[in-house]
């Protein structure tokens, strides 16, 4: 049989054949050789004694070794999936196999089973891997190529689609962290990856009801989820009333709160709508004119398929409304500056000389607080309130009966004192209480007495509600 002309030259080490080349990469693990058969000579000798009638010379009877071209037939390889860790390849004994997987050669020789194992890592799906046998002469089998196929039994986790309205603005896919993921949207698609927690989202226009929606999660080996469908649906809930971060007062210049994400809100004045949009995180900003003391406005907020929320009249505010909590303490409303009180009423400091309002912020209803904390237990018992601005001062005289004690479990004792000021006292401190000015407050106690500075914080407390009220 002619060998022919290809397998001579890639014999001869000068042609490359379907990947394959005639050096290759070592073989993982051991390889199993067959050494070739040794061929011996026989010969024989014939009988040469000499006879008077003739002689006879030897005859070699040695037989022709003829050489063996004809190729192994192609290999029979095992299906692979993307969890196999092993191919079995079946064929010649004693042939050696080459494996050509991700541009690598590796070698195994079929043994006297007919089977050769070749070990590997799992392989993603749709990666090609060459077999083909080559014999103790040289000649080469055909190739077989297998495709590394899906083991649908370790498939990934299907993901969830959250609920899409015509009035959404994203989608919100659940499915396992860290894998990838393909969403389409109609006739978009997107290409991710859940974050460390599981979750997938991604802004989108304003969708029609029935728009198709998939998403497929994907394995790094390539193993693929089933394909989950969902439809657009009609959104026929209004939104919820905006709530503001602040008031609307005097000095506001737009409107600030939190709504329906990816929502707007609309804003009418004197039959003049102003409309914002809602971000993602709920957050809005509104931007208007400013506006006179009682001026009032509707506020709605209206969603991506038209519906809109309950309206809500605004009233616009003194400009100092957002400095003070509006506090009901045992069925009273008190409003009480944020910079000396907390949300709850409670003071901020351990001595205290501030004003606050009884229900609305008007002169009839300021009164005055003083307010001691005796952490050793030991009460002040006060007897006077003394206010000194540089060389002027002013003295309140306490009536002790006045005065109210609280007890914690601590051991610490409270000290209040509260009274409406006199003309004279708001005159007072009408007149010294200033930014620059330093003031220094002094409660006489039975035994002794304490003295403190007020704080920016407690200064401004004092000229706010002074203003707040009218003076």
């Amino acid at each position: 049989m002619k060998q022919p002309k290809y397998l001579s030259l890639f014999l001869a080490g000068t042609l490359v054949v379907g990947g394959f080349s005639p050096s290759f990469v070592a073989a993982e693990g051991n390889t199993e050789t067959v050494e070739p058969v040794e061929q011996t000579e026989t010969t024989e000798t014939v009988d040469t004694t000499e006879t008077p009638e003739s002689t006879e010379t030897p005859v070699d009877t040695t037989p022709e070794v003829e050489a063996d071209v004809t190729a192994p037939d192609a290999p029979i390889v095992s299906a692979v999936l993307h969890t196999s860790t092993s191919l079995t390849i079946k064929g010649e004994v004693g042939a050696r196999a080459e494996i050509l997987v991700a541009g690598k050669t590796y070698e195994r020789v079929i043994r006297t089973n007919g089977e050769a194992i070749f070990t590997m890592s799992p392989q993603p799906v749709g990666r090609v891997i060459d077999v083909r046998l080559v014999d103790a002469s040289g000649n080469v089998s055909e190739t077989t190529t297998v495709v590394v196929a899906e083991d649908e039994t370790a498939r990934p986790k299907a993901p969830v689609i959250g609920k899409v309205d015509n009035s959404a603005r994203a989608i919100e896919v659940k499915g396992t962290p860290g894998l990838a993921v393909t969403v389409t949207v109609g006739g978009s698609t997107f290409n991710s990856s859940f974050d460390a927690n599981g979750n997938y989202r991604r802004v989108i226009a304003l969708q029609k009801v029935g728009t198709v929606l998939t998403a497929q999660a994907k394995k790094p080996n390539g193993a693929i989820s089933e394909l989950v469908k969902s439809t657009v649906v009609a959104d026929t809930v209004a939104p919820s009333k905006a709530r503001l971060t602040q008031a609307v007062t005097t000095v506001s210049n737009g409107i600030a709160g939190t709504a329906e994400p990816l929502a707007t809100v609309i804003v009418t004045i004197d039959g003049k709508a102003y409309t914002a949009p809602v971000m993602s995180t709920g957050k809005f900003v509104l931007p208007i004119p400013k506006q006179p003391l009682g001026k009032k406005m509707s506020l709605v907020v209206r969603d991506g398929a038209g519906n809109r929320s309950a309206a809500e009249t605004l009233t616009v505010q003194h400009a100092l409304f957002n400095n003070f909590h509006r506090v009901n303490m045992d069925g009273f409303r008190m409003t009480l500056h944020k910079e000396v009180f907390a949300a709850d009423g409670s003071v901020r400091y351990n001595e205290t000389f501030a004003p606050l309002f009884f229900d609305r912020p008007t002169k009839a209803n300021m009164g005055f607080l003083v307010n001691y904390i005796a952490e050793d237990g030991e009460p002040l018992e006060f007897e006077k309130l003394r206010i000194r601005v540089g060389s002027a001062s002013f003295v309140h005289t306490i009536d002790p009966y006045d005065v109210d004690y609280y007890e914690y479990d601590d051991g610490a004792i409270e000290e209040s004192y509260l009274f409406q000021p006199d003309a004279k006292m708001i005159a007072f401190i009408k007149q010294h209480v200033r930014p620059e000015n330093r003031i220094v407050v002094t409660i006489e106690g039975y035994d002794y007495e304490v003295e403190w500075a007020l704080l920016g914080g407690e200064k401004r407390a004092f000229i706010h509600s002074l203003q707040y009220a009218g003076y």
